[in-house]
């Protein structure tokens, strides 16, 4: 007797899982009719009956997950007893006749094809026109077995092969330079880190003040020097780590990752607690000039124990940065914005922003970074000790 089989729809098609029997045990089904509904990888299917006659035994409950070409149900002869419909005796002459020889005429020109979605699917995925087939199905309709079939009769060397449908390439470069060495050293980072993720939102109202006294004083320069002060008193943030080696050090260098043309550079200030805050402007100014013009020396791009990085400009709330190894952590700075607070009983608007350290769970836990975090918050909210 036939057996209706779980359809593999694509190569890497492996298994489908059974949604819904569109026919009962005992009913008659016609050859293409629907008779069960399949989820796959991609999408939700139905299986067509291969041939007419009677359901006369499901093999597998609903949700149960069958790997292709295993049977999950099985179809008796047309002639037997069905208890939910009455048997419509098959017509005269073959009970199946060949794809190529029965079925509606050909297509012509501007008129609907008649063919299941699967068949319509199948037919795609092979390169095949669907008008030039012809169906054995119910009116002609063209069904995925019909499909199979014409696919049988062609020689393999003229068979169109199953390509996954590419998008339009707009062009290909290698991965060279400095967009390399930030792709390797990420990969390390991703390979090795334990990255844990703090955000702390912070009152920037002095810092806005501060920054309309002082003309030219950068958010990023006060954001470092605040860093700097707190990894005095927090020296464990202050390190890096070598296989099973931690090294804590005395020289606080920040390094600030710059966006260039070339790719993410992160130059160091080095002693930037040494600094006033108009002299890490300045160096700042002096070594993203130098970046954009790849001029940057080896010296000033090594050495770093701790990074700032700063997309506040780009109009950006929050983000986690990437711990650049062996680095312990990294503090992303977002953009200042007015947001309402409640003082009392009443709310007001004041501007803030929102610091996030990633730090690196295997030199430090949290809530030492969390202390650490919390400095620099209270730090840029009395930028005026800062300078």
């Amino acid at each position: 007797m036939p057996e209706v089989v779980m359809p593999r729809l694509d190569p890497g098609m492996q298994s489908g899982k059974i949604v819904e029997w569109l026919k009962k045990e005992g009913e008659f089904v016609q050859k293409g009719e629907p008779i069960v509904l399949v989820e796959g990888e991609k999408t939700t299917f139905e299986v067509e009956a291969p041939s007419s006659g009677v359901l006369t035994k499901i093999l597998v409950d609903v949700g149960s997950d069958v790997p292709v070409t295993k049977p999950v149900a099985v179809i008796g002869e047309a002639n037997s007893t069905s208890k939910s419909s009455p048997i419509i005796e098959p017509s005269s002459g073959p009970s199946h006749v060949a794809p190529e020889t029965t079925g509606k005429p050909d297509a012509v020109a501007g008129e609907r094809v008649i063919a299941s979605p699967a068949a319509r699917r199948l037919a795609r995925e092979l390169g095949m026109d669907v008008s030039q087939l012809k169906g054995a199905g119910p009116g002609g309709r063209i069904t995925r077995e019909d499909v199979l079939s014409a696919v049988k009769q062609i020689p393999t060397s003229t068979q169109a092969p199953i390509r996954p449908v590419q998008p339009a390439i707009l062009s290909k470069t290698r991965l060279e330079g400095v967009r390399k060495t930030v792709a390797e050293r990420l990969a390390f980072t991703a390979r090795t880190v334990v990255p844990v993720i703090l955000t702390i939102e912070t009152d920037a109202t002095k810092l806005v003040n501060l920054k309309n006294k002082e003309s030219g004083l950068s958010f990023t320069a006060l954001a470092v020097k605040s860093a700097a002060k707190a990894l005095e008193k927090h020296v464990v943030m202050n390190s890096t780590i070598d296989g099973e080696e931690v090294t804590t050090y005395s020289d606080v260098n920040v390094a600030v990752a710059i966006d260039t043309k070339q790719g993410l550079m992160a130059p160091v200030i080095r002693r930037a607690n040494q600094k006033s805050v108009k002299e890490i402007n300045r160096d700042l100014e002096l070594l993203a000039e130098k970046a954009r013009a790849n001029q940057l020396t080896v010296e000033e791009l090594t050495g770093g124990t701790f990074t700032v990085s700063n997309l506040g400009a780009h109009d950006v709330e929050t983000f986690a940065p990437v711990i650049n190894p062996p680095q312990c952590a990294i503090l992303g700075l977002g953009r200042i914005g007015y947001k309402p607070v409640a003082l009392g009983d009443r709310v007001t608007a004041t501007p803030r922003t929102t610091l996030t350290l990633v730090f690196d769970h295997r030199i430090v836990d949290g809530v030492p970074a969390a202390r650490f975090l919390r400095e620099i918050k209270r730090n840029l909210e009395d930028p005026e000790n800062l300078l």
